[in-house]
């Protein structure tokens, strides 16, 4: 048991180490999910040909140590499913979206509420059926979900416990995305979300270069496929930046009206850009 103890513990410090690389997101999920897969196989070729000192043993490593993993893999899959297929456009409908996979989770964890609760209610009278190896005369859980199912390395109730895991993580999660989305609706950012409001960033252009590079993000339709109203993004970059923009609108306007170089702002950016690449291939 302890070199099932050692795996899961190199398997969180693991985790931890790409956690602290603050990597981009996909890229996160995607190492973690890599790591998950490779620690649970170690763990699985090890359980295989291991004899547990005693039920107790077996029972906790089928009851929490299994299903921790497992449900982290299958909400690291279903994390990475809902930020490709999530609608990137208002923020109303996305909160609908949320709502409605909310509502799926609900409903598949009513299907099986009475062990949901054994579960979190750390009820124990029935671990000798649920998590002893030998006993498939259970119905197992999600049983399609899973067709590779190994009868060494797998009990009748593992696999609904690694669930009750996937059920906590997603609708916190969900519910943590809800709270951002709202926030950002009501003009402001979670500060539970990248750090990002705390006065860490100061514009030192004018306002009327921001309002120009606000109204090009806009235009050309890279935040949430252009369905953000100007007013929200205006919101958020003056939050961001801890400046107030006043009249955009006007602000706009002085733009559109120069005579030479309307966007020498952006010009500016995309020269200094090229002068830059140029020196790093010297």
């Amino acid at each position: 048991m302890k070199r099932i103890l050692d795996l899961v513990k190199n398997y969180e410090n693991t985790i931890k180490k790409i956690e602290s690389k603050h990597l981009k997101k996909e890229d996160e999920l995607k190492l973690k999910l890599k790591e998950a897969k490779k620690h649970l196989h170690q763990i699985r070729v090890y359980v295989r040909t291991l004899s547990f000192k005693n039920t107790q043993e077996e029972i906790n490593f089928f009851k929490n140590i299994k299903p921790s993993i497992c449900g982290e893999i299958k909400f690291l899959k279903l994390q990475m499913a809902y930020k490709t297929e999530k609608p990137f456009v208002s923020v109303e409908k996305q909160k609908k979206y949320i709502h409605r996979e909310l509502r799926r989770l609900e409903s598949k964890k009513k299907k099986n509420i009475n062990f949901y609760r054994y579960i979190k209610q750390g009820q124990t009278a029935l671990d000798d059926k649920y998590f002893i190896r030998g006993n498939e005369q259970l119905a197992l859980f999600s049983q399609t979900d899973y067709p590779d199912i190994d009868p060494e390395f797998t009990t009748s109730h593992d696999l609904l416990a690694s669930e009750v895991v996937t059920y906590h993580l997603l609708s916190n999660y969900f519910k943590q995305e809800l709270h951002c989305l709202s926030n950002l609706e009501a003009g402001c950012y979670d500060t539970l979300s990248n750090n990002l409001m705390t006065n860490n960033f100061t514009w030192t252009a004018s306002k009327t270069d921001l309002v120009e590079l606000i109204y090009a993000l806009k235009i050309s339709g890279v935040i949430n496929s252009g369905d953000t109203p100007i007013k929200e993004i205006t919101q958020a970059f003056g939050k961001l930046f801890n400046i107030e923009l006043g009249s955009y609108y006007k602000t706009y306007s002085d733009i559109k009206n120069r005579t030479s170089n309307q966007t020498k702002f952006l010009d500016q950016l995309a020269l200094n850009l090229v002068k830059k690449l140029e020196l790093d291939n010297i």
